[in-house]
């Protein structure tokens, strides 16, 4: 979901960066400059560094949320509001509560199965 090794330079060999500029964000997302700045607006969970000069600074933990927007809103189809709802959901420590949602539904499935035998 992730790109943990980024390859920067397309020659050489992949390289994990602590930092992405707004520019390198965007190649790597699809997601262009200026919906990133929007996004940070309506997304609180969304914040990226900001340097003396004002440039952004993403790091892995804002990618990931960065990918976590782009599959609600472009994937799943849900609208501004109910992408912010589902991101409170995984807001706890560590994404507990996302985990336990999984597992619920998981749960789910197999006791059906179980109780169509």
């Amino acid at each position: 979901m992730v790109p943990l090794n980024v390859d920067t330079d397309r020659k050489g060999p992949a390289i994990r960066k602590l930092y992405y500029s707004i520019g390198e964000v965007s190649e790597l997302t699809g997601i262009p400059s200026h919906v990133l700045r929007y996004w940070e607006g309506e997304f609180p969970q969304l914040h990226p560094k900001k340097g003396r000069t004002g440039n952004r600074t993403y790091q892995e933990r804002d990618l990931e949320v960065i990918f976590k927007i782009k599959g609600l809103l472009y994937d799943r189809r849900f609208t501004i509001a109910g992408a912010k709802v589902q991101l409170e959901g995984t807001k706890t420590e560590n994404g507990h509560c996302e985990v336990i949602q999984e597992l619920r539904q998981e749960l789910q499935e197999i006791l059906s199965l179980l109780e169509k035998k």
